[in-house]
């Protein structure tokens, strides 16, 4: 999907999942994320991305409408090259999230800490604080 020479970046995962997407889902949704969400277009409907946010410097993630009503797709590109674990870590809190909207989200497998085949490169400093608070609610933790 993503196409690094059209400036679109390269797809690093996709999340989709279904949901009236309201009011009320999209202000969850973007505060569990930290995603600017925009569902109602000033002029005419557009295709625009509705929602996005900031990963690290070189990626972000995007909210899409697919073809049929309520269903929606969360899509994380990059136009970098983010550690394997980094994705990872951000595949699982944003299929965490859509999960809290959609159960039917299947949340992908969690890697070992050891596991020799990532390495762990540590996201910017606004970041690595955003996921953590992140990783602490859907932990339960304070």
């Amino acid at each position: 999907m993503g196409d690094p020479a059209h400036g679109s970046g390269a797809t690093l995962f996709e999340v989709p999942f279904s949901s009236a997407m309201g009011e009320r889902d999209a202000l969850r949704l973007g505060r569990l994320l930290d995603l600017s969400v925009r569902l109602h277009p000033k002029a005419q409907p557009s295709h625009e991305t509705p929602g996005l946010a900031r990963l690290d410097h070189d990626s972000g993630l995007f909210l899409t409408r697919r073809a049929h009503e309520g269903e929606w797709m969360l899509q994380a590109r990059t136009w970098g090259h983010p550690a394997a674990q980094t994705v990872h870590a951000w595949h699982v809190l944003v299929a965490g999230a859509a999960r809290q909207l959609d159960p039917a989200v299947v949340l992908p497998q969690r890697r070992l800490a050891g596991d020799a085949t990532s390495s762990y490169e540590p996201l910017g400093h606004a970041a690595g604080k955003r996921f953590a608070q992140i990783r602490r609610r859907m932990a339960g933790l304070p």
